[in-house]
């Protein structure tokens, strides 16, 4: 396969449509909700009628037609039919269950999404991290450079050039860790979109980071909205639906059910019987005779089924509220965390490392204040990219409860 080159809005797109096709998982639930939906039908169908063919009254001697009165060959039908509304609450259960598993496999395919989105953007912090660690190196293997001048001269300590040295050998060994990240990360984006993990993949790009307005952003705004769309929680709420239609069936068991009956039977006269066709029609009920052992415990494991649907449900809901006051929290902090950087602290950080340098070679600066401001920059730079990170994962996990677009401006 050949590698892709990621960008935040095109090429992640096309890398979130593969994983919508690609997942086995989520095309079982697709089928199991295409399931649900054809069992609609059939729980609210009546029984299929019998047809019941009878040679009666034959004499057993002889097994002449024709011999008795009431000898002949019938022919009947059968059909049961449920006490009125029961089959409604059969159906109406199982309309709620197929909207539970249909939302069930909406707010998997959202889940999937955001899967995806986050591992596109630890991907995407794995490389900033190691582009970071390389500046850095960079930036002290000068200074090694020019402090191997300055030994020779005599003009530095061996002590000082060692210490350099080492903190540059630090740094390549933290960009080993930064590329193992990066196979990491690689492997988790595959998985996420459903193919191998070794798959090739460029690194992602930054395109434009949405912006917000959180004065009209609120945290009660959104939560009454994702109470109100959030697929995982409307799951919950159409089983707890499909509990109530259930115990409701269950209440109307202790009503009988009815079977019809019509009948023909066809006679062959006999002597002193003219041998008339007879036709027959009847109608029979069922008797709650066992309610006790039967309809009672039906009746109560349906109560007890439709008040754990209920406990879920609130929990559910309890969740999500939860949930969406931690996020919103870490939303407006990153948000807030990149206005400050994006604001001054970067620049300050790049100027005061360029100052110091000048300083350190020039003698006007010690050694342990030079590598302080130097480690001060590129950690600021990386504590950035994080705070950015964490912003674009927050949209994407709000985005996941919500079912729709955040509502940034780019």
């Amino acid at each position: 396969m050949s590698s892709v080159a990621l960008s935040e809005d095109g090429q992640l797109q096309i890398l979130i449509e593969e994983a919508l096709k690609g997942r086995p998982l989520l095309e079982a639930a697709r089928h199991e909700a295409l399931a649900k939906e054809a069992e609609i039908g059939p729980r609210g169908a009546y029984e299929d009628p019998m047809i019941e063919i009878a040679a009666l009254n034959y004499p057993s001697d002889t097994l002449s037609a024709g011999e008795m009165g009431m000898t002949g060959n019938e022919i009947s039908i059968k059909q049961k039919i449920p006490f009125p509304g029961k089959l409604t609450k059969l159906r109406n259960a199982a309309r709620f269950e197929y909207e539970s598993t249909s939302s069930t496999y909406g707010q998997m395919r959202l889940d999937l999404i955001r899967e995806v989105r986050i591992a596109f953007w630890e991907l995407f912090l794995a490389y900033q991290k190691r582009d970071i660690l390389k500046e850095q190196i960079a930036l002290i293997g000068q200074l090694v450079s020019v402090m191997r001048s300055k030994y020779a001269l005599g003009k530095v300590s061996q002590a000082e050039l060692l210490a350099l040295q080492a903190e540059e050998g630090n740094l390549k060994d933290e960009i080993l860790t930064a590329e193992k990240q990066i196979k990491v990360r690689s492997g988790d984006l595959n998985r996420a979109v459903g193919r191998d993990s070794n798959s090739p993949l460029d690194r992602p790009v930054l395109s434009n980071r949405p912006k917000f307005d959180f004065a009209t952003l609120s945290e009660d705004a959104l939560k009454t909205k994702i109470l109100e769309r959030n697929p995982g929680l409307m799951a919950r709420k159409h089983d707890l639906n499909a509990s109530e239609e259930k115990l409701a069936f269950t209440k109307r068991n202790y009503l009988p059910d009815f079977e019809l009956r019509l009948a023909y039977m066809d006679r062959v006269p006999s002597p002193g019987d003219r041998g008339v066709d007879f036709v027959s029609a009847g109608i029979g009920f069922s008797i709650p005779l066992w309610a006790f052992s039967k309809q009672t415990e039906e009746r109560q494991g349906a109560a007890a089924e439709r008040a754990r649907s209920e406990r879920l449900f609130e929990e559910e809901r309890r969740h999500i509220q939860h949930l969406v006051h931690t996020m919103f929290s870490e939303l407006r902090e990153s948000h807030d965390r990149l206005q400050l950087y994006e604001g001054g602290l970067i620049p300050l950080a790049r100027q005061a490392v360029v100052s110091s340098k000048n300083a350190y070679l020039t003698g006007k600066l010690d050694y342990v204040a030079m590598v302080t401001l130097v480690k001060n920059r590129f950690q600021t730079e990386f504590s950035y990219n994080e705070a950015l990170v964490i912003f674009q994962s927050r949209i994407a996990e709000f985005e996941a409860l919500l079912g729709e677009s955040l509502g940034g401006n780019p």
